[in-house]
Formats: structure tokens, sequence, C-alpha cells
């Protein structure tokens, strides 16, 4: 059964009370399906497509969606649009980070922009409904270019997305100050961040995408927990994470783009498990806040300039480090800069294009059990910086085993280390005391 309504009706179908539809193709509309009034709504098996704003808007009660599909139109702007009329509290506004460098500069306008130009921001708003907005989505598909597959908008909303497949829209899901669950779901083709959180909560679990800006990006996540996530072809990074509280495992991204493989400004981020193979300019990237790394696997960090290539590359973050390998880094394998603190231990680095280990510009390095094949350099500190090493192996060396540059107050501490090269241990500002 097909629906049809003209392009300039308001919905092809006003909902006020409970309804279930099932075996029906919605066509035309400005929108699909409202419901603003409140009652449940179940859909089964239910076709959208060529509405001219959005399949579904959702601004009370709840709504139910299994194996149905959604069909963008050229110009369409959202799928399900879900909101509430209640915004998430304000911050602070010293939380908002400053611009230090072109990733958060990107981010920021990527999420600004996002927050501007969405589907509803011209629409007449949520009635206050005072109780909570649901959405169940499961075994559907969403086909072409909408600007947000799915939006959840409102801190009184709730969502869980399960067995979803996202072909084409810029972004698969967007989440601004609500909450929401995604499981065992795919996004594909799509120009902007295919997941991504702004002063809310999102939850993704067995989660995948292919191209797309970002995987995920996050802004003031109030909280964000990813396991099991996979990003493959990222044109700017697999993860952009900005002023958020994070909690990561078991990640993988593969081939991803100028930004790096994972992307961290500011917020506390406690990750596990993570494999980052191929990756432009950057492994992982972190900047300001606090960074718990474990079990990090990072191989082929290649850069267009010759400035970057590193594996761990970390400024002005207090980071805690444990169980980390690089290899096939072109610049420095780990590095920290800017004032930052990292405690590194149990660490394999392997063809480290300039260094093995790097502080710069008043760094702090404490670092323990370092095994060190094939590098420029073994050791680097410049700037002021401060490295400490314990238990040290360096092998394969080309242009000796540490360049410190002894201005103001660079030191390098070394004890128990094993090395056939000694250049750069006569250095001033190295104190050394082998095996």
């Amino acid at each position: 059964m097909v629906l049809q309504a003209e392009d300039s009706t308001r919905a092809a179908l006003q909902v006020s009370k409970d309804v279930y539809l099932s075996d029906l193709v919605v066509q035309g509309g400005l929108w699909g399906l409202e419901l603003m009034d409140g009652g449940h709504v179940r859909l089964a098996r239910v076709g959208f497509r060529g509405q001219v704003t959005g399949a579904v808007r959702v601004a009370a009660g709840r709504l139910d969606v299994e194996g149905s599909r959604f069909e963008a139109a050229p110009a369409a702007t959202v799928g399900v649009l879900v909101e509430s009329g209640r915004a998430p509290s304000p911050r602070d506004a010293s939380s908002k980070p400053e611009v230090l460098s072109n990733t958060d500069r990107a981010e920021r306008a990527h999420h600004d922009s996002e927050a501007a130009t969405g589907a509803g921001a011209r629409q007449k708003g949520p009635r206050q409904s005072g109780g909570t907005v649901e959405a169940h989505l499961r075994a559907s598909t969403f086909t072409g270019p909408y600007r947000r597959a799915v939006r959840l908008r409102g801190a009184d909303v709730r969502a869980t997305l399960e067995d979803l497949q996202f072909t084409g829209a810029a972004t698969a899901v967007g989440v601004d100050g609500a909450y929401a669950e995604v499981r065992r779901s795919t996004a594909e083709g799509g120009q902007a961040a295919a997941f991504s959180v702004m002063d809310g909560t999102l939850l993704l679990d067995e989660v995948s995408v292919t191209g797309h800006e970002y995987g995920v990006s996050s802004m003031r996540a109030r909280r964000l927990d990813v396991h099991r996530f996979t990003s493959v072809r990222a044109t700017r990074a697999g993860m952009g994470l900005l002023v958020s509280r994070a909690r990561l495992r078991d990640i993988v991204i593969r081939d991803s783009g100028a930004y790096g493989g994972l992307q961290f400004s500011g917020g506390d981020l406690d990750v596990q498990g993570v494999r980052v193979d191929g990756a432009a300019e950057y492994g992982v990237m972190a900047l300001r806040g606090k960074l718990r790394l474990r079990d990090v696997d990072i191989r082929r960090v290649h850069t267009a300039d010759g400035v970057t290539g590193d594996g761990l590359h970390l400024r002005q973050v207090e980071a805690d480090v444990e169980g980390v390998v690089v290899r096939d880094a072109q610049g420095a394998c780990v590095l920290a800069a800017q004032n930052a603190r990292v405690s590194l231990r149990d660490a394999k680095l392997e063809k480290c294009g300039y260094v093995g280990l790097l502080t710069d510009t008043l760094a702090r390095m404490n670092a323990a059990n370092v095994d060190i094949q094939g590098a420029a350099t073994a050791l680097g500190a410049l700037g002021n910086g401060e490295l400490r090493v314990e238990s040290l192996s360096a092998t394969g060396l080309e242009s000796g085993f540490i360049h410190a540059e002894c201005e103001g107050t660079t030191q390098v501490h070394l004890k128990e280390f094993r090395s056939e090269d000694t250049r750069g241990l006569s250095a001033r500002c190295v104190h050394a005391s082998p095996k």
C-alpha cells in the first residue's frame, strides 16, 4: 500500500495517539509522519521516500521502528528527528576549549555548523511534554544524502538503535544533548562524522564505519563509551574527541586521513585496546586533558610534509601509557611536548624514522622497559624538556644514541640501558648509569 502526499503537505501522517502501521510506503510531504502530542507509534516494514524535510518527527511520546526503509530525497535534511523541549543544562564557559591547532578549529567548526543548520532549526519547536521522548529503531536501513539520518536532540530524549545500516548520509546519528545507544550498526559513504555527540551521551557497541570525515566525533560529551568499533578510510581521523569524557575499548582504525588515527583534545579519556594501521601525520594525538592508554598497536604512520609522522603525539596532556607498540613511524615513535607530563611503560618501538622517544618544550617523560629497534636516534631532548628512562634496549641506530640540546633545563637521565651506539652520551645534560 502506498500513501501519497503533496510535497507542500506539512505531514503525510499526523499522529496524536497510539498507532500501529505495517507494510506501508509513505511518499511525499514535508514530513512523512509527525508525532507531536504524545502517544506510541509502532512501525513495521514501513517505507519512507520523497519527503522534502524528513521522514519522521517525534516531539512527544514513543516511537518504535522495525524492518523499515528510509530513502532520502535530494534535499531531505533528516530521516528520523526525535526532540524534546528541554535543553541540556549549560556548561561553565571555561569548559570551552582554546583553539590551538587546525585540528581543534576544524572540529569546532563542524559541530557549530551542525548545531546551527540541522533539521528542525527552522521548524516550530516541540511542545513541552514534561516527560521522556523515546525512540527504538531496529533492523532498518537509511539510504541517500540525509544531512543526518537520525537526529536526537534535547535532554529528555532517549534512543536505542540496533542493527541499522546507513548508506550515503552525511552523518548517520547526531546526538545533541540526548542519550543514545547504538549497537551492531554500519555507516558508509558519508561526508561528515558518521556518529556525532555534543553535550550528550553516546554508547556505541559493534559499530563499523567506512569512509566519512570522522568515524566518531564529540564535543563536550558527558559520556562517550565505544566498544568494538572499526573505522576504515576516514578522510580526517578515525575519531576526533573534543573536551569529552570517553571510555574506548577494542578500537580498530585503518587507513585514516590527514588528522591521524585517534585525535583527542581536552577531557578525560580512558582507552584500552587500540589498533591503528595506516595513518597520516599521527597515530594517536592527544592535546590537553587527561589520558589513560593501555594496549596500543600503531603501524605505518606517514607524513606529507616531513614535520610530523609520530606514533604517539602528546602535547599539554597528562598521560599514563602502558603496553604500546609502534612500528614504522616516519617521525617520532613517541613525542611529548608543550609541558606534557607522560608516564610510559612497556614500549616496543620499531622503525622510528626520526627518534624513538622525544621530549620538547618543557615536557617531562618518565619511561620504563623500552625496546627500540631501528631509529635515526634512540632518544631526544630539546627545549627544556626532561627525559628519564629506566631499562632501555636500543639497536639499529643510524645517527646516534642520544640527541640532546643542552640549553636551559633540558635533561636526560638514564638507568639500566643497553646500546652498542653511545654517541651523545657525553653531552653535559645527559646523566647515565648503564647496567
